[in-house]
């Protein structure tokens, strides 16, 4: 008996070391799971890289979003719908339907950054190597490569090219003809500029384009919010040029240009300052004619910080997003597209 409980006695002890050791082994271990957001939970994150584009964020297009795959534009119009009364149904048939399809362009965010990168700065106040990431961090770092995703965004949704596919101006990323007869303003009118635009002959350019819509679609001058695209190069040729008329920016001058608010304009028309537009490039058409379709708030979209360095012996943390995106032009002809490609 007494050999028994001594026994007892050293199991009891033994079972009392094992959990000292097991207590202060868990002490040390790291516990890390990375953040993931999907469907409705990636908004935050993803959305701030697929409304920051500039175009986008000011609402110089129209957005949809919820979008799968692709999704059809129809238009109706009518022509002359008014006929003499009789007591017989009389019709003109003059109500037309045109549709236009936009396609999504999956696309993904994939960057990496070192942890032993940050420690050293005020970034890395609040972090230490053998704890959880800092919320706070966490939403910075997914925050910035959105912010970085957006700006390559402003140049894919004008120019297209891999990986974004179609874009208003160009599908290949390159301002040529091929580009830009296979673009999503491929159905507007053209006027060719002979060369490139400088203060010296942006008004004639501007003037040019505006005269083309004036002739042949005459009906968008009234559209709302019917204006002038073009990149910042280019409206600094515009502005120097005000100067060099003597507008003073404010003052309206024999050209018929004047600043509304914060908005500069040319014969009343807005301009519309989208830094991913080709250089050479005038637009006129209208907001709601321009069609940035998203996969936003579907199930489809995600956003993923992975602490790497827990899995692969590294010092890394990886930020991954995924979404989808496209554009198209409501109405086909609704534009015009000034450039020094055309041929």
């Amino acid at each position: 008996m007494k050999g028994q409980h001594i026994t007892l006695i050293i199991n009891k002890f033994k079972k009392m070391a094992n959990k000292i050791q097991l207590s202060k082994k868990r002490e040390f271990d790291i516990t890390i799971t990375g953040d993931t957001y999907a469907g409705v939970h990636a908004l935050p994150y993803v959305t701030a890289a697929l409304r920051s584009p500039d175009t986008v964020a000011k609402g110089y297009v129209r957005t949809i979003d919820g979008l799968t795959k692709s999704a059809v534009i129809n238009n109706i119009a009518s022509s002359n719908p008014i006929v003499a009364a009789a007591c017989a149904f009389s019709s003109e048939n003059s109500v037309s339907t045109t549709e236009q399809v936009l396609s999504l362009t999956d696309l993904k965010v994939n960057e990496e950054i070192c942890r032993g990168t940050v420690f050293p700065t005020w970034l890395g106040q609040g972090m230490d190597r053998n704890g959880n990431l800092p919320q706070e961090f966490s939403d910075f770092l997914l925050k910035v490569v959105a912010g970085k995703a957006a700006a390559q965004l402003e140049i894919g949704i004008w120019q297209g090219a891999a990986p974004f596919g179609t874009g208003f101006l160009s599908d290949d990323g390159t301002q040529d003809q091929a580009g830009g007869d296979a673009s999503a303003m491929k159905d507007f009118s053209e006027v060719i500029f002979a060369n490139a635009l400088d203060k010296g002959d942006i008004l004639a350019g501007m003037e040019a384009v505006y005269d083309k819509a004036a002739s042949d679609i005459s009906g968008i001058l009234t559209k709302p919010g019917a204006g002038f695209y073009m990149n910042n190069k280019t409206y600094g040729f515009y502005i120097q040029a005000l100067a060099n008329a003597g507008s003073d920016q404010g003052q309206t001058s024999g050209f018929g240009f004047n600043s509304n608010g914060d908005t500069m304009t040319f014969f009343g028309f807005p301009i519309y300052r989208c830094p991913g537009m080709f250089n050479d490039v005038i637009v006129f058409t209208y907001p709601e004619n321009l069609v940035f379709g998203t996969n936003l708030a579907t199930d489809w979209t995600e956003a993923r910080l992975i602490p790497t360095y827990e899995y692969d012996g590294s010092d890394n943390v990886r930020v991954t997003m995924n979404f989808a995106v496209g554009v198209q032009v409501a109405v086909a002809s609704d534009g015009v597209y000034g450039s020094t490609v055309w041929t």
